[in-house]
C-alpha cells in the first residue's frame, strides 16, 4: 500500500502536474484532508461512525480542489442515479456515493466513480466490501468510468489484512483490477493501491 500522510499535501500539490492521473490525485488531496472529526465521533458509551457524514465532508472537500483547479466542464455528485439508458445496457439502478463526470449522457467523461464504507459495515457485512468492489467494476465496464475507487473508513489492527483474505477468494472476478483503487482513509493518513497489486 502507497501511504500519504498530513504533512503531505504540499508535495501532492506541487507534484500535480506529473501525475498520471489528475483527478485521482486532487481525489487524494480532498480525502487527505477530511478531519477525523469526519471520521466517528462519541456516542454514548460507544463510537459512532456514519457513512454519509463522511461522504459529505469528502463531497465538500473534493469541490473545494475542483474549484481550486477550475474543473471547467466536470462536476461533482454524490448519490446520482445511474441506470439503463440507449447508452448503457445490463445495469440496473445504481447510486454511486461520489461520481466525477460531465453529465449523465456524455459517455466520453464519466472520471471517476466511488464507494464508501466504514469499517463498522464491513465487520457487520463482509461480503458488502465484495459487492461494491463488483460494482465499480461494473462502473468501468459499463458507465465507461476511467477508475473506480472503494474507500475504507477508519483500519483497526489487523482488519484490512482480514479484507485482503476475502479478496483473494474472489482473485478472477474482477475485468478492471487495474483501474480499481482499494483506499483505507485513517485520522492522519491515508493508505491505497490498485486492487490489481493488492491482489498480486
Amino acid at each position: 500500500m502507497i501511504t500519504i500522510t498530513n504533512d503531505q499535501i504540499a508535495t501532492i500539490e506541487n507534484n500535480r502536474e506529473w501525475c498520471e492521473n489528475i483527478h485521482f490525485n486532487d481525489f487524494l488531496l480532498a480525502l487527505i484532508r477530511v478531519g477525523p472529526k469526519y471520521l466517528f465521533w462519541p456516542y454514548g458509551a460507544k463510537e459512532q461512525m456514519i457513512e454519509r457524514v463522511f461522504a459529505y465532508e469528502l463531497y465538500h472537500q473534493w469541490r473545494i480542489v475542483a474549484d481550486h483547479y477550475e474543473y471547467d466542464n466536470l462536476i461533482i455528485n454524490g448519490e446520482i442515479r445511474k441506470d439503463r439508458s440507449i447508452y448503457r445496457q445490463n445495469l440496473g439502478i445504481v447510486y454511486p456515493d461520489l461520481i466525477l463526470h460531465e453529465q449523465q449522457n456524455n459517455i466520453d467523461q464519466q472520471v471517476l466513480a466511488c464507494e464508501i464504507k466504514t469499517v463498522q459495515a464491513l465487520n457487520r457485512e463482509p461480503k458488502s466490501l465484495i459487492e461494491d468492489l463488483l460494482k465499480l467494476d461494473k462502473y468501468i465496464d459499463i458507465l465507461d468510468y476511467e477508475i473506480s475507487v472503494f474507500i475504507q473508513i477508519k483500519n483497526p489492527f489487523d482488519e484490512f489484512l482480514k479484507n485482503r483474505e476475502l479478496l483473494r477468494q474472489y482473485e478472477g472476478t474482477f475485468n478492471n483490477p487495474s483501474k480499481i483503487f482499494y483506499v483505507v482513509k485513517e485520522n492522519n493518513y491515508i493508505s491505497y493501491q490498485t486492487l490489481e497489486n493488492l491482489l498480486a
